[in-house]
């Protein structure tokens, strides 16, 4: 036999804590998720092709064919559940990765028929038999060792088709389920129990199975379950069968109450061993197939929590991986197949409405939201109003909203509103449409806190605007044969317009919001003094800001804002309905003086201009700073009595720099020779001293870039000349002196 190697289930356990995907093969287990397809079997299962295997992903639908070579399947057993298979063809056994989509080994059969398999620790028992010996239904049992590579066997039991028990790793011993064929004909009352210790590799123990079943059954039945814990059927054969299902923990050998249940049904434990799910079947031209109608069962108390329908001909499907979830498949050899995804903790849930908001209306109001309180709701919760499913938004376990047309409240009665999810349905409580006391249309306006205010004026479309009636009140009456017409409010300059407002019998409410605007400066702190105006019609008063808040109740429209401060002032547009707060920024405008060099001068003094020249204030250690709105400005320095403007969007860039450049005069004779000790000066308002020139003639000074006057003196004679410095600021001055 080839060899097997024990690396390979370790691999196996590594693949499946980092893929845990529901995956099935595409067979029909008979029982549980370790039960087994044998293909051959056709009275009992739907027919597929016999030479290939697909793989399922039961979250996705995704299928992957994984096993096909043309030859004929004989049998296909799970080893681990959507993780490990053993697959029997011909001459030869496969072990195969689910996970990864591969054959990890293959090997001679060590026989021609296989019954079963279950994988304990690095070990596979198996129950075999071959054709000299099927006759008499003695079944081999077997050792496959995965680590060593050996084939032992172990002994013979009578066996007589039914499934061969629970697999019990936590404490090595297998129990099955076999017939006393002693007696012809066989009673199926006289099961046997056998247990199979895998320590010593014996029989252990032999009970008849009707000490665990209800006494005075027809027939017992041990189904397959997992880590132990296994299911017992007493069934009695009459018109109508009558079943009795019990689980049994064969690890401290503790049983549940029976579970009653009239006619046939497939037991499957949820993972967590608290519910018993029994999938009720029938039988039609000979196969046997669940109706797809679920029966589920508490197993402490034995009550019957929930019942199912879904399409017949599935199967169930549960996984350690995801301990809440239950998997119905239908058709699944057919790329049609349907997969039904049952959340326990969905299915189990009590769906119980407390009270509606709101929970009346008047006839012709239009669209609104209600509000349904209760509890055990989840996000596939659907409302339903006066017995039609609406638009529903899952709030929280214990809210719902949903929307509610005008066409459900357009005449009066009291309708029934109640709450399904995909399993259960809720209680049903009244939601009341009434006829509106005012048999026309009336037309109010409320402030954000829901306070009548005055309205300005109210106009309606009848084939033109009209005036609605004033009611003195602050209130409009809209007076019209229309079953629904366009409303136009006017408050405070502006104006909001609705349109198909019914207007039989209704009250139309309009809403300002509390328009806020906010000054911030650059740090994000809220300061004053900011002027606010909003534009409607007109530029109008908002307020100054207070704490850096300015306030005021505004129908819920687009407007355009204007923020003033420090003489400047910007505009920003925003629709209040969808944000009420308006926010400005001012920005850390910093202004800068450098020399020729780059060095951060000080002592220039800056303005700005809004509307006029207005005071920024002098550089200290070259800088000065003033908070101011993010717009295009018009900055002065001043330095050394000369001004230079410079224009610059703060938006942009907040920092506006000055630079000087070092201004050369240089003083030659009638012979073009450097003049030493002339006197020099520049006119910036009046006549500035510069200095007596070098020995080269020369003197420098750091002035800002400008067009400037210069005068040379020396020996009474004086010379002037006038210069751009900021294109040549070396300002050459010859005097006609020796």
């Amino acid at each position: 036999m080839k060899t097997i190697i024990f690396t390979i289930t370790i691999i196996f356990f590594s693949i499946k804590s980092l893929l845990p995907q529901p995956f099935i093969l595409n067979i029909h287990p008979d029982r549980d998720t370790l039960d087994y397809f044998q293909v051959s079997d056709s009275a009992r299962f739907y027919s597929i092709t016999a030479d290939y295997l697909q793989r399922i992903d039961l979250t996705t639908n995704e299928t992957v064919v994984i096993f096909k070579d043309g030859k004929e399947i004989d049998d296909v057993f799970y080893l681990i559940k959507d993780s490990l298979a053993l697959i029997a063809q011909g001459g030869t056994w496969f072990i195969y990765d689910i996970y990864n989509n591969s054959i990890v080994e293959s090997f001679p059969a060590p026989y021609d028929c296989m019954i079963d398999v279950v994988l304990i620790n690095n070990s596979i028992y198996g129950f075999s038999c071959d054709d000299t010996e099927h006759g008499d239904y003695k079944t081999k049992i077997f050792l496959m060792d995965l680590q060593n590579n050996s084939l032992l066997f172990l002994c013979k039991i009578p066996f007589y088709g039914f499934d061969l028990g629970v697999n019990s790793p936590t404490n090595g011993v297998i129990h099955f389920q076999i017939e006393d064929t002693n007696y012809v004909p066989i009673r199926y009352d006289l099961s046997k129990l056998v247990s199979f210790s895998t320590a010593t590799n014996q029989i252990v123990n032999q009970t008849n199975l009707s000490t665990f079943g209800h006494q005075g059954a027809n027939g017992y039945i041990l189904y397959k379950g997992k880590n132990g814990v296994g299911t017992i059927l007493s069934y009695n054969n009459s018109d109508s069968v009558e079943s009795y299902f019990r689980i049994y923990n064969f690890n401290n050998n503790t049983a549940s109450n029976f579970i009653y249940h009239r006619g046939h049904a497939e037991p499957t434990i949820t993972i967590d061993n608290n519910y018993l799910i029994l999938s009720e079947n029938t039988v039609s031209a000979g196969v046997i197939y669940n109706t797809g109608t679920l029966f589920i069962y508490d197993i402490n108390s034995t009550n019957l929590v929930k019942t199912i329908s879904l399409p017949p001909w599935g199967n169930l499907y549960t996984f350690d991986n995801f301990p809440n979830n239950i998997y119905y498949v239908k058709d699944i050899e057919l790329p049609t197949r349907q997969i039904y995804t049952l959340k326990m903790d969905s299915i189990l849930n009590v769906l119980d409405l407390t009270s509606l908001n709101p929970s009346s209306k008047t006839v012709g109001s239009s669209s609104f939201t209600l509000t349904v309180n209760g509890h055990g709701f989840d996000s596939l919760s659907t409302v339903y109003f006066n017995d039609t499913s609406k638009t529903t938004t899952f709030v929280s376990d214990s809210v719902l909203s949903a929307e509610i047309p005008p066409s459900d409240v357009s005449f009066a009665g009291s309708f029934p509103v109640w709450v399904t999810d995909r399993y259960s349905i809720s209680d049903t409580l009244l939601f009341t449409v009434h006829q509106a006391t005012n048999p026309n249309l009336l037309v109010k306006l409320t402030n954000s806190a829901g306070t009548q205010i005055p309205a300005s004026n109210v106009k309606y479309y009848d084939t033109s605007w009209k005036d609605a009636a004033d009611n003195g009140n602050g209130t409009f009456t809209v007076i019209t044969t229309k079953p629904t017409v366009s409303v136009r409010m006017f408050y405070e300059g502006a104006n909001q317009t609705v349109n198909n407002v019914p207007a039989q019998n209704n009250t139309y409410t309009f809403q300002t919001v509390n328009a806020a605007v906010e000054l911030r400066n650059s740090s994000g702190n809220l300061i004053d003094e900011g002027t606010v105006q909003y534009y409607a019609g007109a530029w109008r008063s908002f307020g100054t800001t207070v704490n850096g808040v300015a306030n005021k109740e505004l129908l819920p429209i687009n407007y355009s804002f204007r923020m003033t401060y420090e003489y400047g002032s910007i505009d920003k547009q925003q629709d209040i309905s969808v944000d009420p707060t308006v926010v400005f920024q001012t920005v850390n405008a910093a202004v800068e003086l450098r020399n020729s060099t780059g060095a951060l001068i000080d002592q220039g003094t800056v303005q700005y201009y809004a509307g006029a020249w207005r005071t920024f204030g002098s550089t200290i250690n070259g800088v000065a700073n003033k908070e101011l709105l993010p717009k295009n400005y018009s900055f002065r320095m001043n330095y050394e009595y000369v001004p230079v403007d410079k224009q610059q969007d703060l938006s942009a860039n907040s920092t506006v720099t000055f630079s000087t450049v070092l201004c050369t005069v240089k003083v030659t004779n009638a012979n073009n020779q450097p003049l030493a000790g002339a006197n020099t000066k520049y006119y910036s308002g009046a006549w500035r001293d510069i200095g007596l020139t070098n020995t080269n003639g020369e003197i420098t000074i750091e002035l800002l870039p400008k067009n400037l006057s210069f005068r040379a003196t020396y020996g009474g004679v004086t010379q002037d000349k006038q210069q751009d410095i900021g294109v040549n600021s070396l300002v050459e001055i010859q005097l006609n002196v020796p």
